[in-house]
């Protein structure tokens, strides 16, 4: 093996423990809970940019993004929904949402 082969596949090795020491995982889904009350509006930015999302029950909750990335979720009816979409490498986001009542 010559020395170029063989920096080649130290820098590879190299790179694979450092994912695998930080924690990251291609696969890894998004599970930051969103809390939000009936009537209200709760904004949060979203980790990577979004080809497509939206909450799986629009009954319960319904969400727009802004061009900023922020993502803006309203409460329609005390329940639990996912904010659930995928971003441009295709891979998942999901965000549990939990609606509460609305304040007395």
């Amino acid at each position: 093996m010559d020395r170029r082969s063989f920096a080649i596949r130290a820098l590879g090795l190299a790179g694979c423990l450092a994912l695998a020491l930080s924690g990251a995982d291609a696969s890894a889904q998004t599970t930051s809970a969103v809390e939000v009350r009936v009537g209200e509006t709760v904004s949060f930015a979203l980790p990577r940019l979004v080809q497509i999302i939206d909450t799986e029950d629009h009954s319960i909750a319904t969400m727009v993004v802004t061009p900023d990335g922020q993502a803006r979720v309203t409460g329609v009816a005390a329940g639990r929904t996912r904010i659930v979409g995928r971003d441009i490498a295709q891979l998942p986001l999901i965000f549990p949402v939990t609606v509460v009542p609305a304040r007395p």
